[in-house]
């Protein structure tokens, strides 16, 4: 099979990742067909796994080994060290949207310190009101729940429920990341009845115990990572 070419932002070890599976694919024979047929991943996420548009879940880089009869132990030590990389990049850009230790204006400062305090005071009174009705129904069409960063705004689209800060069903969350996509996921879990606390758009320690509970009560892989399998169940509106 001729591959595409890798994109130029893929980090090293992403891209060391990506080639080994491609190896290891071409190795097996089996079409993106057959990998749909005998995983639990469609062809198309096998497109984008292998073609470095998406990361890969850990489930499908020991199932492809197993399949390839190859040592799967390699493959997550470049697996780690790509999620790793991916995680402090994501953190750093962050921080550079965000510089801290500017001289302010006095009353600039002033009107910080004031919004700060009154969203604080907003953060209190919402946290009250979550912990005496913490499990309140909401309508999946106009519900709307949310604490601390991000707010939970509940749409059902055909048999999937979308809570308002990402729309993706692939793309790879898990310990320390931030940002929408952990919101999301925070806010679908506590759909599901299960709680990981402040709905803070940082997928802590908390969070993926309360993911590998999901995984758990549903049979998938327990590994505390929310891929495209994990997705399904969060989004599942069954």
């Amino acid at each position: 099979m001729r591959w595409k070419t890798l994109p130029a932002s893929l980090d090293p070890h992403a891209v060391r990742l990506v080639v080994e599976l491609r190896r290891l694919k071409d190795h097996s024979g089996l079409s993106l067909k057959s990998l749909q047929a005998k995983t639990p991943f469609s062809s198309s996420s096998w497109e984008r796994y292998l073609n470095g548009k998406a990361p890969p879940p850990q489930a499908a880089i020991e199932a492809l080994a197993r399949m390839a009869g190859a040592d799967v132990a390699p493959l997550l030590v470049l697996w780690e060290e790509a999620a790793r990389r991916s995680a402090a990049g994501a953190q750093a850009e962050t921080a550079e949207s965000c510089p801290v230790g500017k001289e302010r204006d006095p009353e600039i400062r002033t009107g910080a310190l004031f919004l700060a305090t009154g969203a604080l005071l907003l953060s209190a009174v919402t946290s009250v009101l979550l912990i005496t009705d913490p499990w309140r129904e909401h309508d999946p069409a106009t519900g709307e729940a949310g604490v601390g960063k991000y707010t939970c705004r509940y749409v059902r689209h055909g048999d999937q429920l979308f809570a308002g800060n990402s729309t993706t069903t692939s793309r790879l969350v898990m310990l320390n990341t931030t940002g929408p996509d952990a919101a999301e996921v925070q806010c679908l879990l506590l759909r599901h009845r299960l709680s990981p606390g402040d709905v803070d758009g940082y997928f802590g320690a908390r969070t993926e115990s309360v993911v590998r509970q999901l995984q758990r009560l549903d049979h998938v892989p327990a590994d505390g990572m929310v891929g495209e399998q994990t997705w399904a169940l969060l989004r599942n509106v069954g």
